[in-house]
């Protein structure tokens, strides 16, 4: 069958159009509040009714719209934003395609104040023009939205899930804008409502709960060095940088929900940013485990590309990869900084001056600090060691603690003090190696070949020492002091590996880590007293000790009180 080539309908291609924009009521929010934004408004309000099928109302008191451009704003490609094709290669603002109000319009009913004016359209057709009131900035009104296309109506979600994607657009906007009071209502409760004082950490308290906003860590936006700035051209407009906040290892959640990521001020989404940012974490976090974040990358704008997408969700980077250093260079600064593991004191029990953490607590939200017995001076930490009771299992051993029975993965807690020893090895560049008696050979994939020769400076630093046997095969001369002769060969193949699948200053903490799962003792190795005393000692004494570097618990506390309350004692 063949058919004659027309032009759509004005209202089909609209629809169609439309589509591509307005998915669902969040999409809606998300166009009006960076409308809102664009105009310099320091006050958004936004109330949602019937999960934003109903009606979803946002004013603000920016700008506003002239009273004689009203009907305009809504014609297809309409803008203020985009005079010229060179403007394109420097956008600023949020809104420039001139096709959010058109597109809202052609699938709802609108109703649109500013200036005086007021305009209503429904499904694209101009149904009322006149006098409005006259107050600052712009209100608008979307009511039942999808109307005239059901279809749309049948693939949107339940009304528990459409509320939470409206209230997941406030909540980003509201914490990458925390100088922007919002104010969000859903059937006429608060959702969200911020100060707009400039406190991020306030706007995340009411994003996210008071909680969480104690335990988020600013990142200070710092501009790259010259070596990370290589080839990287920039304008006027001054150095990238990334600034916001990140939270404190002890507090993690079980999806990426929680994570924030824009590019001057605009939300996107990025696998590769969200890497960067994770990788960032490696060893901290329990695996499965996510960061919460706020994060805005700063950047000239002639070195993104923001028109790669009609809902403008995703961007183009001139040079990814510097941008990906940029967030883990500011972010590893604000971890550098923390005490995610650190003993606080306890107020309840005075006469303690340091604590352990209940692993437990601590993995699955934000951590509870108990109390130890006072510092040891000997080794010039806090925290005394814990008295070994013996080895229960296949590989965990019990200890008496001041507050409570400690029981340590043996493999888990070896595998964080080696980890750390090495990564000290590897900042001080002074490695401790032992020569094989006889050398090992491997045979190794091309790539892992690549990542040798590209790491060996680094990996002899770790203690680990080869050189080239043959186009596809290593020799290996040398290994980590507490490493196994044995376990050479299968330490070479993950450690190599872990260079080869990484990039970013990361790969190497990953490397690291694989030497010190092959150096540590073994999940069911039997240790005599001795060395379970010098285990636990050395634990004791490491950073961040409450996870291995793959993010597994070494430790769980069962507590004094708990052991009372269990056996009923009154003591």
């Amino acid at each position: 069958m063949t058919t004659s080539i027309r032009l759509l309908a004005p209202e089909v291609a609209d629809a169609i159009a439309a589509g591509e924009v307005i998915e669902r009521p969040a999409s809606v929010v998300k166009e009006l509040v960076e409308n809102a934004l664009d105009s310099n408004a320091r006050r958004i309000n936004i109330a949602v009714r019937g999960a934003g099928r109903t009606s979803i109302r946002v004013s603000d008191d920016g700008s506003g719209i002239p009273a004689d451009e009203l009907s305009i704003a809504f014609v297809r490609h309409a803008t203020s934003k985009v005079v010229s094709l060179s403007d394109l290669s420097s956008i600023a603002s949020f809104g420039f395609r001139g096709e959010a109000l058109a597109s809202i319009a052609a699938v709802s009913d609108v109703e649109c104040s500013s200036a005086g004016a007021m305009i209503r359209i429904r499904a694209g057709q101009m149904l009322e023009q006149g006098s409005g009131a006259l107050l600052p900035g712009v209100t608008l009104e979307v009511r039942d939205l999808f109307a005239n296309v059901p279809a749309r109506l049948k693939f949107l979600k339940s009304d528990a899930t459409e509320v939470a994607a409206i209230k997941d657009v406030v909540g980003a906007f509201a914490l990458l804008h925390p100088h922007v009071r919002f104010h969000l209502t859903i059937d006429a409760r608060v959702a969200v409502s911020t100060t707009g004082d400039g406190d991020r950490r306030r706007a995340i308290a009411a994003v996210f709960g008071a909680p969480v906003a104690a335990e988020v860590l600013e990142i200070i936006g710092m501009p790259l060095n010259p070596h990370e700035l290589a080839g990287f051209a920039l304008s006027s407009r001054g150095p990238l940088v990334a600034s916001g906040m990140v939270s404190q290892p002890r507090l993690s959640r079980g999806s990426r929900d929680g994570i924030v990521l824009a590019v001057n001020g605009r939300p996107i989404s990025s696998r590769a940013l969200v890497y960067a940012l994770e990788e960032c974490y490696q060893g901290r976090l329990e695996r499965g485990r996510h960061p919460l974040a706020v994060i805005d990358i700063g950047i000239d704008p002639e070195l993104v590309d923001v028109n790669v997408h009609p809902a403008k969700k995703e961007v183009r980077f001139r040079d990814e990869g510097t941008v990906f250093a940029a967030l883990q260079r500011a972010v590893r600064a604000a971890l550098d900084g923390s005490e995610p593991f650190r003993y606080r004191p306890v107020e309840s029990t005075p006469a303690v001056v340091a604590g352990y953490v209940n692993a437990q607590l601590l993995i699955h939200e934000a951590g509870v600090a108990l109390a130890t017995a006072e510092p040891d001076a000997a080794r010039g930490v806090e925290g005394a060691v814990l008295r070994p009771i013996g080895q229960v299992g296949p590989g965990y051993l019990v200890a008496e603690g001041p507050h409570g029975l400690v029981l340590v993965d043996q493999h888990a807690a070896h595998e964080r003090v080696l980890y750390n020893r090495l990564l000290e090895r590897l900042r001080s560049g002074r490695g401790m190696s032992q020569p094989l008696l006889i050398p090992q050979a491997i045979d190794v994939e091309p790539a892992l070949i690549a990542a040798a020769a590209d790491h060996r400076a680094d990996l002899a630093k770790l203690g680990l020492e080869y050189e080239e046997f043959g186009p596809r095969s290593l020799r290996i001369t040398a290994v980590p002091v507490e490493m196994p002769a044995g376990s050479a060969t299968a330490a070479v193949q993950e450690t190599l590996a872990a260079l080869a699948e990484n990039r970013g200053d990361g790969a190497l903490e990953k490397a690291a880590a694989a030497l010190a799962c092959h150096s540590a003792v073994r999940f069911g190795d039997i240790l005599d007293v001795a060395e379970q005393r010098r285990l636990l000692a050395d634990l004791e004494s490491t950073e961040e000790s409450i996870t291995c570097p793959h993010g597994r618990p070494t430790r769980l506390l069962v507590e004094w009180q708990e052991l009372t309350r269990h056996f009923r004692r009154n003591y």
